[in-house]
């Protein structure tokens, strides 16, 4: 369970992490965004149950962004970032990394540049771009954070996550209530760190990068996501020489997870995809 034997950090490149499991294999996230924070707490072990499957097998590294952002910063540097840390930290390859959401916008580039540092790579409800609706989305979330708007912030991405009805409704009240003490300010570059990366994020285009991808990719997402749909799911799969696409139905970008083929896929993919190119 992610909640047990946790721990926080940061490494030498000012990149945060949260590190659990006891396998001998790394399995590295990069996790989403805009916004560059390790969540804690219940939210996030709920967030990474479906990860439980592999916490015997590999030790998990759930890893932010660097912290004290120059502005420019762009997800190519994101990914030189990662690699130098990889590098540095790991000896210079892990076995398995999973680009979620923002971080699978990263993990493209780095899977086109640093084929050599991971054995398999997974792409969790992203593509090679943001949709222009999450875009917009993500970068009114940012300026509100940026200003101290938390609730707002709060409303503003549940809308984007979960689909309309009672459960949406429900939450919406409840992060109105709870927002202040969900989006917490735990670093002094916090404010302008979220506004670069929502600016990378609306800048970001790795279609270039994605073609130039030789190993086998595995994509996850769902047909409900706002922020990558499925024609820009299917069309990341197309520009990928090795991709595998798992389409979840009625899933939206919050809840891929927990589907149920969710661990099985991943399971099938990273025991039996072969980690160089298909003949």
């Amino acid at each position: 369970m992610v909640g047990k034997n946790i721990e926080y950090g940061s490494f030498y490149n000012r990149i945060p992490y949260a590190r659990w499991g006891t396998g001998e294999k790394s399995m590295v996230i990069f996790t989403g965004g805009p916004g560059n924070t390790i969540p804690r707490g219940m939210g996030f072990q709920i967030m990474m149950k479906p990860l439980d499957s592999f916490i015997d097998t590999h030790t998990i590294y759930f890893l932010g962004r660097k912290q004290r952002q120059v502005k420019g910063y762009t997800t190519r540097q994101m990914a030189d970032d990662y690699a130098r840390l990889i590098e540095k930290e790991f000896n210079g390859s892990v076995d398995v990394i999973i680009g979620m959401s923002y971080g699978g916008l990263i993990a493209g580039h780095f899977a086109a540049e640093y084929p050599d540092h991971f054995r398999h790579i997974i792409f969790l409800v992203s593509a090679h771009k943001v949709s222009d609706t999450g875009k917009e989305i993500d970068y009114a979330f940012a300026q509100y954070l940026s200003q101290g708007k938390k609730r707002k912030a709060a409303v503003t991405i549940l809308d984007a996550l979960y689909s309309k009805g009672m459960t949406h409704a429900l939450l919406k009240a409840i992060m109105w209530v709870i927002a202040p003490l969900v989006f917490k300010e735990e670093y002094a570059s916090y404010k302008t760190d979220i506004l670069i990366e929502a600016e990378a994020e609306c800048m970001h285009d790795a279609t270039e990068s994605l073609r130039k991808i030789t190993k086998p990719v595995l994509i996850i997402g769902g047909t409900e996501d706002v922020y990558f749909p499925r024609t820009l799911l299917e069309e990341a799969a197309g520009l990928i020489n090795n991709a595998v696409l798992k389409l979840y139905e009625g899933r939206g970008h919050a809840d891929a997870m927990r589907d149920e083929r969710f661990v099985h896929d991943m399971l099938d993919f990273i025991e039996n995809e072969p980690c160089g190119n298909r003949e």
